[in-house]
């Protein structure tokens, strides 16, 4: 088989191979129609989220005043064990994770693969 060191040309027009590049060899080539259904996604169930929500004393996010963690599990998902003027509030996804049954048909490739003529190409030996 031909190496990424190997000189391939064409045949000549008459279909056989150079001098000094005798080594003959043969590809198919493939008419390729297939394409695959797009996929979708039904309503996400059952996901794992969970926010880091920091609150601040000042608007520029300084003088912490408390943090808490919240999943999307927990009950309830207010709390009231931070104190004080709230200036402003951070919150930030430390895992996002839904998940969701995929909706679409279990046929997700239609179309064909057929062959076409064959490629030829002689090497130096």
């Amino acid at each position: 088989m031909p190496t990424a060191f190997n000189r391939c040309y064409p045949p000549q027009p008459n279909g056989e191979c150079w001098a000094g590049h005798e080594s003959r060899w043969e590809f198919p080539l493939y008419n390729d129609t297939r394409t695959c259904s797009p996929c979708s996604c039904g309503e996400p169930s059952r996901g794992d989220c969970r926010v880091q929500t920091t609150l601040h004393r000042q608007v520029d996010c300084s003088e912490d005043l408390g943090s808490v963690l919240i999943s999307g599990l927990d009950e309830p998902l207010c709390t009231n064990t931070i104190q004080g003027r709230i200036g402003a509030v951070r919150s930030i996804f430390t895992k996002d994770e839904p998940t969701c049954a995929p909706s679409t048909d279990s046929k997700v490739v239609s179309g064909t693969s057929e062959p076409r003529d064959t490629h030829v190409v002689c090497c130096e030996i």
